[in-house]
C-alpha cells in the first residue's frame, strides 16, 4: 500500500511540474503580447492557400524533398580531443529551397538559419554505428545535448554520436531573443511548416554527410519537439536503421498552446481550421512509419501535459505497436527514473546497435 501511495505522489508531482511550466509560460506570453513574426489574419489566409488550395493535407509527402548526396562546402568549425576520438562541428549551407514563393523573403530573412548545424563525437578510425540525435524547443547547445542524451555513455558502448541543430535554434537563431524562444516551429504556422520542410532536408543532408565520414549504419533518436521530427523523418524515408522517440510531441492540435504561441488565437472564423489544416502536413499522424515495428521505441510518459499522451498512444497504434515504455509522471519527472535508459539501451543492444550493457 505504502508502494502505491508513493507511486501516485511521484506521479502526482510529475503531473503538476507541468502544469506549472504551463503556467509560467502563460504569464510570459501575457507580458510579451502577439508575437511579430505571427502574421495578420489576412496574410495568413493569403500564404495558406498555397499549400491548401494543393491538396497536401491530404496527400502531405509531396511536400517535402530529400537531397540526394553529402552538402558540399561543408566547413568544420571546431574541432577537440574527446576520449580517444575526436568532436567536430560542421556547418553548410542549407539547401533547402522554400516551396512557397509568396513566403520566400520573409524565411530567407533569418540570414543565420540559412547554416545547418551537426555535432560529431566519433571515435579514431570511423566506421563506427552512429546515433543522430535531435533537440528539443529552444535547445541545440552541443554541451547540453551531450548531458541530455547521455552522449558520453553511449560513445562509451561504441556508438559515434551526432546532434542534429534544428532550423532557428542554436546558431542557426539570429538572435539572442530568437535563441531563447524561437518563431519555429508554433507561432507562425507558415514558418513551421516551412521550418519542417527544411528540417527534414538539413537532417537527410546531415545523413549523408556521416556516410561520407564513415558511418555505418545510422539511428534516429528525438526528445520532445525532436521526438516530433524523428517521428516525421522516419514517416517519409527508411534512412534510419533504428528510430526512438523520448518523451515526443506528436500533435500540435492537442498541445495547449498560449497567446502568441498559438497562431489561431485572435484570427478570424476561420483561422483555427486553416491552422489545423497547416499543421497536419507536416503531422507524423498524417502518415505511418518506414521501420519496422521492432526498429522503433516509443518512450513517453501518461501523465504528460506538455506532450500529451492520447496523441502518442494513436501514434503507437498506427505504427503497429512498436517496442514501447509507458512510464508514469510527466514530461520532465516521470518514475522510474532509471527504467527510461534500461529500455533504450536494451533496444539498441536487440537492434544490433550495441553490445548489451552490463
Amino acid at each position: 500500500m505504502l508502494s502505491h501511495w508513493a507511486e501516485r505522489a511521484a506521479e502526482t508531482f510529475g503531473v503538476g511540474f507541468d502544469e506549472a511550466l504551463l503556467a509560467s509560460a502563460r504569464v510570459l506570453a501575457a507580458a510579451r503580447g502577439r508575437a511579430s513574426e505571427t502574421p495578420s489574419p489576412q496574410l495568413m489566409r493569403d500564404w495558406a492557400s498555397y499549400y491548401l488550395s494543393d491538396s497536401l493535407p491530404r496527400d502531405p509527402d509531396r511536400f517535402f524533398t530529400f537531397p540526394e548526396t553529402s552538402p558540399p562546402q561543408t566547413r568544420v568549425l571546431e574541432k577537440r580531443r574527446f576520449r580517444e576520438g575526436s568532436f567536430r562541428l560542421y556547418a553548410f549551407p542549407s539547401r533547402y529551397e522554400v516551396r512557397n514563393p509568396a513566403v520566400r523573403e520573409l524565411y530567407e530573412s533569418f540570414t543565420q538559419n540559412r547554416t545547418a548545424y551537426l555535432a560529431h563525437w566519433q571515435h579514431a578510425g570511423g566506421g563506427r554505428r552512429t546515433l543522430v540525435c535531435c533537440h528539443g524547443w529552444s535547445l541545440g547547445e552541443p554541451r547540453q545535448a551531450q548531458r541530455m542524451f547521455r552522449m558520453s555513455r553511449l560513445y562509451d558502448l561504441g556508438l559515434d554520436v551526432a546532434l542534429f541543430v534544428t532550423p532557428f535554434h542554436w546558431r542557426r537563431a539570429s538572435s539572442l531573443r530568437e535563441r531563447l524562444s524561437p518563431p519555429f516551429p508554433f507561432r507562425n504556422p507558415i514558418l513551421g511548416l516551412e521550418g519542417f520542410g527544411q528540417a527534414v532536408h538539413d537532417l537527410a543532408s546531415s545523413f549523408h554527410l556521416l556516410r561520407d565520414r564513415g558511418a555505418s549504419e545510422i539511428g534516429l533518436a528525438g526528445a520532445s519537439l525532436g521526438g516530433y521530427l524523428a517521428a516525421l523523418f522516419a514517416s517519409l524515408t527508411a534512412m534510419p536503421a533504428v528510430v526512438c522517440l523520448i518523451v515526443p510531441l506528436v500533435s500540435f492540435h492537442g498541445i495547449r498552446l498560449p497567446v502568441p504561441f498559438h497562431p489561431a488565437l485572435g484570427g478570424d472564423d476561420g483561422a483555427a481550421e486553416r491552422v489545423a489544416e497547416l499543421w497536419k502536413i507536416h503531422s507524423p499522424l498524417s502518415r505511418g512509419c518506414r521501420l519496422p515495428p521492432e526498429r522503433c521505441l516509443i518512450i513517453a510518459a501518461r501523465g504528460d501535459r506538455l506532450c500529451p499522451f492520447e496523441d502518442v498512444q494513436e501514434l503507437y497504434e498506427r505504427w503497429n505497436r512498436p517496442d514501447h515504455l509507458f512510464l508514469r509522471g510527466g514530461h520532465v519527472w516521470f518514475f522510474p527514473r532509471q527504467a527510461r535508459g534500461k529500455a533504450w539501451y536494451a533496444f539498441l543492444a536487440r537492434n544490433g546497435f550495441i553490445a548489451q550493457p552490463l
